[in-house]
């Protein structure tokens, strides 16, 4: 059998689960790759044309991720909307919600873009900075900047998708990006075409401009497939309630919050590592983007497990919800045995990518080291958050964050980077250190507060919003 049935609700077997959360789950881990690798062809092709221009873009986005993802953690909070409308039989509601969170975001996204083009000013509080590497960083900040109104839309419109159980779009307009990415990269990096060349600024305005081309090709999707006829967005103008906006932002406020402060924690590494030199900040560059690229397969579980929750939870299906959790847990097992061997059998080669420099290769060679430490707590805590998306519980995905990497994991990096913890300066190690730190926090709270609620049948405030 592969489902079994308790009172009137139907429940998958643990195997069945699994299928669908896989069926869910392949076509956002090649999408957020396809998108992913933008970063990665950012980081090989600014390299290629020098350690400053690698170093440039490397603390550039040191500000932009944590800026971008603040946006799409906001983007977030529809795909648990749109899954438990579904669930609970109210689909006609979801394009007026579709159009609330798009003027949400997209009003966001607009100061989000005016604060970026500001925060090259705080590399002048860094002592001894590269003059090259701010200059590039600068660049690269203000082409960014002119993407976010587009990555707002594009985010909306992939959360309504995934929110319907539609993720093949992610997987089709993820590699649209790419495609159009690297070509522009080679034009505007090393200059073709008659193009002057920008260097590392070049890969800022390669990314923007690919991004309006996915983002307008989404949007020509879903107005056009028939999958998404009966849910037809951007057709007419629903009324905007003040109340509708508040419950909103309830939601999708702290979701963007946790994401930028648990990315900032990571990214702005790259800027505290500055006075160390190009070379660590190269070194630490190189590690985050494999551990990046990682991530993108918990992190599409948890966007999987999101959905499966939320369809669930909107018909107040505790047993499948449940099946799901323990579903997403199996599943994690596998893929951490699978990252402990990639790092253990190919990490010198896909250092090699990246790099020729041995003083870099040795950096980012040791730091890779404790990404076999870190999987566990990391790959726990990314889908434990997607459970809880799920539960629109955002106020403890929130406080988690602030506590596990702001609290405990920060302020050991800082501590043992800098050498405030003994008599040694470990640089990037101490900010790795201090990462596995605040994952270990994080995955612990997940992990009571899931079983608290399965425990106890407890309805988190976020589901008793009317949104």
């Amino acid at each position: 059998m592969s489902e079994v049935r308790t009172g009137t609700e139907v429940v998958p077997t643990l195997p069945k689960e699994i299928h669908r959360i896989i069926k869910l789950a392949w076509p956002i881990i090649f999408g957020q790759l396809a998108s992913t690798s933008m970063t990665v062809v950012d980081t090989v092709m600014a390299g290629a044309a020098g350690t400053e221009q690698l170093s440039g873009v490397a603390i550039g986005g040191s500000f932009y991720w944590p800026a971008i993802l603040a946006i799409v953690g906001l983007s977030f909070a529809l795909q648990p909307i749109v899954a438990q409308l579904r669930g609970a039989g109210k689909a006609d509601e979801i394009p007026a919600r579709v159009q609330l969170a798009a003027i949400i975001c997209l009003t966001v996204s607009l100061l989000m873009a005016v604060v970026l083009c500001f925060t090259h000013f705080l590399y002048k509080l860094m002592p001894n900075v590269n003059a090259e590497m701010v200059r590039v960083a600068t660049g690269y900040l203000y082409a960014l900047a002119c993407s976010f109104p587009a990555i707002a839309i594009y985010n909306v419109m992939r959360a309504y998708c995934e929110g319907l159980g539609k993720t093949l779009p992610t997987l089709i307009f993820g590699f649209v990006m790419l495609a159009a990415h690297i070509p522009l990269n080679y034009i505007f990096i090393f200059g073709k075409f008659g193009i002057p060349a920008l260097g590392g600024i070049g890969c800022g305005v390669a990314s923007t401009i690919s991004i309006y081309i996915a983002t307008i090709a989404l949007f020509i999707y879903v107005q056009k497939s028939c999958h998404y006829r009966r849910f037809r967005i951007f057709r007419q103008f629903y009324e905007v309630k003040k109340q509708d906006i508040f419950n909103f932002l309830r939601l999708g406020f702290p979701l963007a919050i946790s994401t930028t402060i648990e990315v900032a924690c990571f990214s702005l590494v790259s800027f505290l590592l500055s006075p160390f030199g190009p070379n660590m900040v190269a070194g630490h560059s190189i590690a985050l983007n494999v551990s990046g690229i990682l991530f993108i397969v918990p992190l599409s579980i948890a966007s999987a497990a999101t959905i499966r929750t939320g369809e669930a939870m909107g018909a107040r299906h505790w047993n499948r919800a449940q099946r799901t959790a323990t579903g997403v847990y199996t599943i994690d097992i596998f893929v951490l045995l699978c990252f402990i061997s990639i790092i253990l059998i190919f990490g010198d080669y896909i250092i090699s990518l990246y790099t020729s420099d041995q003083e870099v290769t040795a950096i980012a060679s040791t730091l890779l080291t404790f990404l076999l430490i870190y999987q566990l707590p990391d790959t726990v805590q990314a889908i434990s958050i997607g459970i809880l998306r799920g539960f629109k519980d955002s106020r403890t995905i929130f406080i988690v964050t602030f506590i596990a990497y702001w609290i405990v994991g920060m302020p050991l990096g800082i501590c043992l980077a800098y050498g405030y913890i003994g008599d040694k300066e470990f640089a990037a190690m101490g900010f790795w250190i201090g990462f596995t730190a605040g994952l270990s926090t994080a995955a612990i709270f997940y992990i009571f507060r899931i079983t608290y609620l399965f425990k106890k049948r407890v309805i988190p405030k976020g589901m008793k919003l009317k949104i």
